[in-house]
């Protein structure tokens, strides 16, 4: 099983045919040479595997195409920007309260798409606790890189996965990772050599603090370079170390009526093939892991074709929901066949 910290990047493909361009040497960053978003997009997100996965499992439990995603936690709202691009019918919202990090975003990922692709995004300056009518009656939402580990009480958490499912479809699907084994909760530092986009530069991931009694956890990403100072605290985090079991009981609380837990596979050699499957039975435990928690609001009734009677139904229900949803905003208080209601309150959102 993998002893990978973190995805870094989409896993090969097959070799593609034909004589082999020559590689040009990689260029040796310099602290200042690229800024640490673009580091961290590099090092730590892995958004072409990431999307490919989401995409995939959410035909498999749904039997529709995903078009409409939320990306929640989004940073500079790199996956979001990614499903937008893979099909010209997908629309996406992303929630961040950074605002430096989402206009960081705009300029550089949401700005390299065309017109059109610019068009089908949305990043909002928003906690997630309130997501709004613009991100409401999505297909799916994703939390990743651990960042709804801000949630550090099991009401706050529980606060979130009810909001969630609130605002998704009858038949929408929660996908979020975790990382666990018996290294979560040392303190250690790893080092990983980034090669990417012509430049190389090292990616440090530390293990700072841990709180046993708490399982409040600082973790922190630094950046070292082979010429110049390293860039220390790049990024910091305070979260809580959530166990698997714990995420699993607080979904079920939460209305979720099946979440699945997928494992990577093992490449042979100690560490990860990127490809992550649904675990069943006893899950395989081993030093440390990155793992998927796909939650399905209804557990699941597929909507394959328009004259799927379970389909039209789910329709009429999601329709109802929209429509009495914007009654309340009305003010004309609740009505029937609604699942809505007020926001809980939280705490602050990581924003990497």
């Amino acid at each position: 099983m993998a002893k990978r910290r973190v995805r870094t990047t989409r896993p090969r493909g097959k070799a593609r045919k034909g004589p082999a361009k020559r590689a040009r040497p990689a260029k040796v960053v310099r602290r200042g040479d690229i800024d640490k978003r673009k580091m961290y997009e590099l090092a730590v997100q892995g958004v072409e595997h990431e999307i490919d996965f989401v995409t995939r499992e959410f035909k498999k439990l749904t039997g529709r195409d995903l078009r409409f995603l939320r990306e929640d936690f989004a940073a500079s709202a790199a996956a979001a920007c990614e499903f937008v691009k893979r099909h010209r019918g997908n629309r996406a919202v992303a929630l961040d309260i950074d605002k430096p990090v989402l206009e960081w975003g705009r300029r550089h990922n949401v700005g390299a798409m065309n017109e059109d692709q610019q068009g089908r995004i949305s990043l909002l300056l928003r906690n997630v606790m309130t997501p709004g009518r613009e991100a409401s009656g999505v297909d799916a939402v994703a939390a990743m890189n651990f960042s709804y580990w801000v949630f550090d009480t099991r009401e706050s958490l529980l606060n979130y996965f009810k909001i969630v499912h609130r605002t998704m479809k009858r038949d929408g699907v929660l996908f979020m990772d975790a990382y666990a084994g018996w290294d979560a909760d040392k303190l250690l530092t790893e080092r990983r050599r980034v090669y990417a986009k012509g430049s190389h530069f090292t990616y440090v991931w530390d293990q700072a603090e841990f709180d046993p009694f708490t399982n409040r956890i600082v973790c922190k990403i630094h950046f070292e370079f082979q010429k110049g100072p390293a860039l220390r605290n790049a990024f910091v985090y305070h979260w809580r170390l959530w166990s698997l079991a714990e995420l699993f009981e607080l979904l079920k609380l939460a209305g979720f009526k099946k979440t699945t837990l997928y494992q990577e596979g093992d490449d042979k050699r100690g560490g990860g093939n990127g490809v992550f499957s649904p675990t069943r039975g006893k899950a395989e435990h081993c030093a440390s892991q990155v793992v998927y928690l796909v939650a399905e609001k209804n557990g699941h009734t597929r909507t394959e074709s328009p004259g799927n009677p379970n389909g039209l139904m789910i329709a009429a229900a999601d329709l109802l929901d929209s429509l009495s949803r914007l009654l309340r905003e009305a003010g004309y208080g609740d009505s029937a066949g609604g699942r809505g209601g007020g926001s809980g309150s939280g705490g602050d959102q990581a924003a990497g």
